[in-house]
């Protein structure tokens, strides 16, 4: 374990993938003046923030459903927690652990990114020491690796926020762990479209993490399938709806299980 030293580097280096994987590593030094500073664990507490982005998401998709503003935030929020864990895991061998009482989302549609003191930051490293051979195989290395970070995503952010969300709207269990998966194999997607070179590895760690619970129960995953330009990502079809066809011309996603 390894904390603080090295962090602001690695997170840095994942927010090159996208904007959701952009952590700013910059601590607050005083709050905006429009607005107070509410952090993760405020949020897990319950805070009246959440309920206020919740309300929030909900009249911005056109809905008079607040669970399904609730549902599509807590997925939004949900790729946001991924996106810097499985980008620094897979380049760097590291899951990173935001410490959720320094940690300060971003609750709007602006694509800012969300906050997060450095110091704080704790680099947890997995056991085992192979990797992924030529056949596309996991081994040691990165099933460790997978099973890492999805327990420390789970345990460390995404329970507490389910908990919370499920306390300001009436949704299952099974909606939102399903909203978790999808957000996962999304992130990793975009990991891998940004990233070719890690193609094969994103696979693989795709299929082993929607195998670690709670994820386990949220849909079916197929293998990866050798395509022309190399190894395609694993198919996700989630068992549980997260109401987004719900929303005035939402449709259905692509891993929907209504679609099917």
């Amino acid at each position: 374990m390894v904390s603080g030293a090295g962090a602001g580097e690695l997170l840095a280096e994942a927010g090159t993938v996208g904007a959701y994987f952009a952590v700013s590593t910059e601590v607050p030094r005083e709050l905006p003046g429009d607005r107070e500073l509410v952090s993760l664990a405020q949020l897990y507490a319950g805070h009246a923030a959440l309920g206020q982005a919740i309300t929030h998401t909900t009249d911005r998709l056109g809905t008079t459903e607040p669970r399904v503003g609730a549902s599509i935030l807590f997925q939004g929020m949900a790729a946001r927690l991924w996106s810097p864990v499985v980008a620094v895991a897979l380049l760097r061998r590291r899951v990173p652990v935001l410490a959720p009482g320094t940690t300060w989302p971003d609750l709007g549609a602006s694509g800012r990114p969300w906050r997060t003191d450095p110091a704080r930051v704790v680099l947890l490293a997995p056991d085992g020491q192979r990797d992924v051979d030529a056949s596309g195989h996991l081994h040691n290395d990165l099933v460790h690796l997978a099973r890492l970070a999805v327990r420390t995503v789970v345990k460390t952010h995404l329970t507490p926020l389910k908990d919370a969300v499920r306390a300001e709207a009436s949704l299952p269990d099974a909606l939102l762990w399903g909203n978790a998966a999808s957000a996962l194999v999304g992130t990793l997607g975009v990991l891998a479209g940004a990233r070719p070179e890690l193609t094969r590895e994103v696979a693989a760690f795709t299929e082993t993490a929607l195998r670690q619970p709670p994820l386990a129960d949220a849909g079916i995953v197929d293998p990866p399938t050798p395509s022309a330009g190399g190894v395609s990502t694993s198919a996700f079809v989630r068992r549980s709806c997260c109401l987004y066809y719900r929303v005035p011309g939402g449709g259905l996603c692509g891993d929907c299980p209504l679609a099917r």
